[in-house]
């Protein structure tokens, strides 16, 4: 029986996805729970795979092509039983008609994260599937690096950017191939320089639209607070001393933080989505983190009911997922905030934008030792970190975003109270 293959959706939010990769050609045939493609979308990599024996007869979207979700991207036959028992889908003469956009996404796609990373094409005789970076691929591409001789240094083996440099130097023929490319691109002098195009990832551009959308479309404001937080560094450093499981950073004292403001203040944790208000129960916060991919945003789950352990359990679980390359479309679904700590980089204020699908980001400077009276009028040292919160005034005004703001201040400046949950 011919059968429709639809891009899938993968997440809430998802309107379209990239076909990155189709790990089976024209004419081949595929098993239960085999990989049939990648998708990828600005925040995820995702193998699609089958949930039916199968042959994969005609493709429709190559590789590289972007696709409204519901399309129809390829067609196969059906090769159980149970499937040839089935009505029979339109003749293939149909394949290249009009797609009725009722039709309902089949069930026989299952998503399987593959995250960040990629499969090589499999050489003639070798079934085997090498994990790479996109990163890494493209570098590969750049230095005429086989992948195929490259050992990864990442999870499962994964090959990362590294291992591909590493492995250019080790050849000599590479490495003069990348010094002479280098030569040749060299500016010359009294020449304007014209600079070196090249196309953005998936990834990439997908991230440039939907953020270049969302500072149009979204009426930002923003409110800038000095948090005291040398009772923190104290809490912090005799927590640590401790040598628990899990070593406390900052960022875990923010997004605990957020979480309790959030659990304190309810009429914060909504969106405004498509003319409508959605308010959500779970005190749930997304936390941006730099990747090879570039920025992803994992959402941590309902940190505002649980001690600041806990909280720092379900945030490095997240941020090493999302380092990993682990992460799925549901681990960065959600959530009306997100914090983005730019701390370690001696900036003092940092202005964010909102990311998309929420009402508010919280932007986290540096922290600086500086003078301030004391209750008798005395200079006191004290260590302040700079915060500044995004909000969406669709959905929020000046007030309440102070009185949130001001809640998160509270709880940084008496950590104590992060100790336990709910």
């Amino acid at each position: 029986m011919l059968r429709k293959l639809l891009m899938p959706k993968l997440g809430l939010t998802m309107t379209e996805g990239q076909v990155a990769e189709w790990m089976v050609a024209v004419g081949a045939p595929f098993k239960l729970d085999g990989g049939l493609f990648v998708v990828e979308t600005d925040k995820v990599a995702t193998e699609v795979s089958a949930e039916a024996d199968g042959v994969l007869t005609k493709i429709i979207v190559e590789t590289g092509q972007t696709v409204p979700v519901g399309e129809v991207i390829a067609y196969w036959q059906d090769t159980t039983e149970a499937g040839a028992a089935e009505d029979m889908e339109p003749e293939p003469e149909a394949v290249d008609g009009a797609v009725d956009p009722m039709l309902p996404i089949p069930s026989a796609v299952q998503a399987s994260t593959v995250a960040s990373s990629r499969a090589v094409a499999p050489a003639a005789g070798n079934t085997m599937r090498v994990p790479v970076t996109p990163l890494a691929r493209r570098l590969a591409q750049q230095l005429a690096v086989d992948l195929a001789t490259v050992t990864g240094s990442g999870p499962r083996k994964r090959i990362k950017a590294a291992d591909v440099r590493n492995a250019a130097a080790a050849t000599p023929a590479v490495a003069t191939q990348a010094a002479a490319v280098a030569q040749s691109i060299a500016p010359v002098k009294g020449v304007v320089d014209p600079g070196i195009r090249s196309k953005p990832t998936s990834v990439q551009a997908a991230m440039a639209r939907r953020l270049t959308a969302v500072k149009q479309e979204v009426p930002h404001f923003y409110l800038a607070v000095e948090a005291q937080v040398s009772s923190l560094l104290k809490l912090r450093s005799e927590i640590n001393a401790l040598n628990g499981a899990v070593r406390l950073t900052l960022n875990h004292f923010v997004v605990a933080a957020i979480g309790r403001a959030l659990h304190d203040l309810p009429e914060m944790n909504r969106l405004w989505s498509n003319g409508d208000i959605v308010s959500f129960t779970s005190t749930d916060v997304g936390v941006a983190v730099t990747t090879e991919r570039g920025l992803l945003v994992p959402v941590v789950r309902d940190v505002g009911r649980v001690s600041l352990i806990e909280v720092a359990r379900r945030a490095q679980s997240q941020v090493e997922r999302a380092r990993s390359g682990a992460l799925t479309s549901d681990d960065m679904a959600g959530g009306a905030i997100t914090v983005s700590n730019a701390g370690m980089f001696n900036v003092k204020f940092m202005t964010p934008i909102i990311n998309p699908g929420q009402a508010m980001i919280l932007g986290v400077g540096s922290i600086s030792q500086v003078f301030r009276p004391d209750a008798e009028g005395r200079p006191a040292l004290r260590d302040e970190m700079g915060l500044v919160l995004a909000a969406d005034h669709r959905i929020l005004d000046g007030v309440a975003g102070l009185s949130f703001l001001n809640r998160i201040v509270a709880y940084l400046e008496h950590p104590i109270k992060l100790l336990v949950g709910d």
